[in-house]
């Protein structure tokens, strides 16, 4: 047949050398002429093959890794001379580097099949096993069926861009900050899981969006507090009420110690050293700092802590009726029963400790800042939280402690 084809098409007549081998014997003229079935070969590993219907058909044959292999190419006249040229070219060019061009193309198929919505069904349904809460579960899927499928559910998530993501969460990065930013969470993880399982190839497109968007400024919130010189009043009316003791014990408590709602709430009779007078309050239990921190007792919190310690029945220092710590709504119910509603908060009495020590206690700065950590620690180079200004801290309270009191500490 190789003799009958050259007669019937001048094998190398006109034709391109390449090395040995001979490229371009073809023409799209002859080509398009053949009537007898066989292969017709272009060279290069390019040939036509005509089948027994006259159906014609482009292949290359090339060598991937020392393995001779066949890749198809398409039909004639769909796919010209010169565009099996061109494909034949980058089949050969990829053997060379050891690559199979036709699985690429086909896994790039395959890929481009797996959607936005489809490669979020495949990670949630993973990720849903580590969740616990219901209702993260219920958010963390409606949340992206209501901004996200409708722009980009059916995009192949192999192909969808930076500017894409953009579009979605620019409309509510402002107007609904926490849901954007939750959305953009959710979907980094999405594209991230989607490139562990080679759906992607490109890094993900959520990258720098914070950034382009940029933050919205905040006003800062601070929780309504009494002004210093109306907080021993309140400590007396406080004593006055009627109201369960722990509850009462524990607010007093807290104003005492500057602390927060819920160091106080959750204090176990580990944390408190009577010898030494102090309330040691480890790591885990500070809010967004990673050091413990120790708090000087006046005679006052002594007071208010060892007859109750004389009658304890519960590890919890402020324990509610059925033994665990108080819920975080009850100083808030108590202040609100006491005329304070919009006025005070429990939180709010840290910053008339803060007040009182500006405008009266003789101590460095540095020490009673030290009483509010995580507020200032993000302006010193070295964190208050590094430095513990115990004893400097312990005249400080005591100070603070007469003051509450009216004047007398031991009351």
């Amino acid at each position: 047949m190789t003799s009958k084809l050259g007669d019937i098409l001048g094998d190398g007549i006109g034709g391109v050398a390449m090395g040995t081998r001979v490229l371009n014997k073809l023409s799209h003229a002859k080509v398009a002429k053949l009537k007898v079935p066989g292969i017709y070969e272009d060279g290069g590993g390019l040939r036509l093959i005509l089948g027994g219907t006259l159906k014609k058909r482009w292949v290359v044959r090339v060598t991937i890794n020392g393995k001779r292999k066949e890749r198809g190419l398409g039909g004639f006249p769909t796919d010209l001379l010169e565009e099996a040229r061109r494909l034949a070219a980058e089949f050969r060019t990829a053997a060379k580097e050891g690559r199979d061009l036709a699985d690429e193309r086909r896994q790039q198929k395959r890929h481009a099949q797996v959607t936005f919505e489809i490669a979020f069904t495949a990670f949630f349904e993973n990720r849903k096993k580590s969740l616990r809460n219901a209702k993260h579960i219920q958010q963390g899927e409606s949340t992206l069926r209501a901004y996200v499928f409708p722009h980009i559910g059916s995009r192949p998530v192999a192909e969808i861009e930076a500017a894409e993501v953009l579009d979605v969460l620019s409309p509510i990065w402002f107007e609904k900050e926490e849901t954007a930013r939750r959305i953009l969470q959710r979907m980094e993880a999405v594209f991230r899981s989607a490139i562990l399982r080679g759906h992607r190839t490109l890094a993900s497109p959520c990258i720098g969006v914070t950034d382009e968007l940029g933050g919205k400024r905040r006003v800062a919130k601070h929780h309504p507090s009494l002004p210093w010189r109306e907080v021993p009043d309140f400590v007396q009316r406080l004593r006055e009420r009627e109201a369960s003791t722990s509850t009462k014990h524990g607010l007093e408590f807290l104003v005492l110690t500057a602390a927060r709602s819920r160091e106080v709430r959750e204090v176990p009779w580990s944390e408190i050293d009577f010898e030494n007078e102090s309330w040691s309050i480890p790591a885990e239990r500070m809010s967004e700092t990673c050091e413990p921190h120790s708090v000087p007792l006046s005679a006052r919190a002594l007071s208010i802590l060892k007859p109750a310690r004389e009658v304890r029945n519960s590890d919890i220092v402020f324990p509610s009726t059925s033994g665990v710590p108080l819920s975080d709504m009850t100083f808030a119910e108590l202040l609100r029963d006491m005329g304070c509603r919009g006025k005070a908060t429990a939180h709010g009495f840290r910053s008339s400790f803060k007040v009182w020590a500006a405008e009266n206690a003789k101590i460095r700065d540095e020490a009673a800042k030290s009483r509010w950590i995580t507020r200032f620690q993000k302006k010193y180079e070295q964190p208050t939280c590094g430095l513990s200004f115990f004893e400097e801290c312990r005249p400080l309270m005591v100070a603070s402690a007469a003051h509450v009191c009216g004047g007398v500490a031991e009351s």
